[in-house]
């Protein structure tokens, strides 16, 4: 009897909670039979990854997008609409542009013109820029130098390798060769094979023997030709 009235006070329990329930879920609108499908549905999935989508471009270009490759866009196109090949077409065409950029920024040593200013240094040489060269190293101590040479003294041309040889000589080397003096070494510092100097040499700076009339320069037309790190 204790366990018929035990069950029987269950059953009216329960019963009364689930019509509370039937009460409230239809008050809502709601269909009870949806109730886990809601709970379901409301709580957000997560498998553990990121959301890469974006980083490289959606559907709608959002936040993350990158805007800054627009190669990317064209060669997915190209991919999708003519296979593989037709986005490695767009790569192979931008590396040949930008590789024949590179190779002629290589290629170009064509002098430019200098300022033309005459800067006067400590020692006393004047030198004057004409042509900025842009070929090979910038001349350094123990290189074999080669240059063509116009020396004159006033309106007389003493020596001139127009049609001849450039001098050649190793910057520094002791004693000095031909016409190639103090003033020529320090004349010459910072020179590239293509540029163009004027210097005009003092008596203390110019060659052994060579008779100056006092205060008359001696002056010097060379362009660079050869710069060489040494013999081989």
């Amino acid at each position: 009897a204790p366990s018929q009235q035990s069950h029987s006070q269950c059953s009216s329990l329960c019963t009364t909670r689930i019509t509370n329930s039937n009460l409230v879920l239809h008050a809502t609108g709601e269909d009870p039979n949806n109730v886990e499908e809601d709970d379901e549905e409301t709580q957000p999935v997560s498998d553990g990854r990121y959301d890469v989508s974006k980083l490289v471009g959606g559907a709608d270009d959002g936040a993350g997008f990158n805007q800054f490759d627009p190669v990317l866009k064209a060669t997915g196109f190209l991919s999708r609409r003519f296979g593989i090949l037709g986005g490695l077409s767009v790569f192979a065409a931008l590396a040949f542009v930008e590789g024949g950029e590179i190779m002629k920024s290589f290629d170009d040593v064509t002098p430019t013109e200098g300022s033309a200013q005459t800067i006067t240094t400590a020692s006393g040489l004047q030198s004057t820029e004409l042509l900025i060269g842009k070929g090979g190293s910038t001349v350094l101590p123990g290189y074999i130098i080669g240059l063509q040479a116009k020396v004159s003294v006033g309106d007389k041309v003493i020596y001139d390798t127009a049609g001849d040889k450039p001098i050649a000589f190793k910057l520094g080397q002791r004693p000095f060769q031909n016409v190639i003096c103090e003033g020529v070494e320090e004349g010459i510092k910072g020179m590239k094979v293509g540029g163009k100097r004027v210097l005009q040499v003092p008596k203390n700076l110019a060659p052994p023997g060579v008779d100056l009339p006092e205060g008359v320069p001696l002056t010097y037309e060379v362009e660079l030709t050869e710069v060489l790190s040494g013999y081989f």
